[in-house]
């Protein structure tokens, strides 16, 4: 599934420089978060989160925190298609309170966790390139 969202994220935005490309994907293949935005405007060279905020919205990439929601959302939906995992559970092993997890899937998607799941990655992949088309590319305020 991540090579389709990879190549999918590219047919989005194809001229996303390669800085861009690599913190979208080590956030998709970490299923999540890959630090604090402090931390990884660091490691790529940045001088604040300040610059790296503004690096993803000049590329059309939702902020770090949400590019991470997105990711793990992917991931949770993947682990219910490929283990028959409940959300709770999924929740209880990742240490974070079921609850909490349960919002993060209806403030990203607008959707329960129950049609989410129904629908599948495949559709939890379509609505991230959705947004990923719909965020206008080069604007800086």
């Amino acid at each position: 599934m991540l090579w389709k969202l990879l190549s999918a994220m590219q047919a989005a935005r194809p001229g996303m420089q390669f800085v861009t490309r690599a913190i979208v994907e080590a956030t998709f293949l970490s299923e999540g978060s890959i630090g604090s935005a402090d931390r990884v405007a660091s490691n790529v060279g940045l001088r604040s989160r300040y610059q790296l905020a503004r690096l993803l919205k000049r590329e059309g990439v939702p902020a770090l925190h949400r590019l991470a929601a997105w990711a793990t959302a992917l991931a949770w939906v993947q682990a219910a298609e490929d283990h028959d995992a409940s959300l709770f559970r999924l929740a209880c092993r990742s240490h974070r309170y079921p609850s909490a997890c349960y919002r993060l899937v209806r403030k990203l998607t607008g959707l329960p966790w129950e049609q989410v799941r129904a629908r599948g990655s495949g559709w939890v992949v379509r609505q991230f390139i959705k947004e990923l088309r719909g965020t206008q590319v080069g604007a800086v305020s």
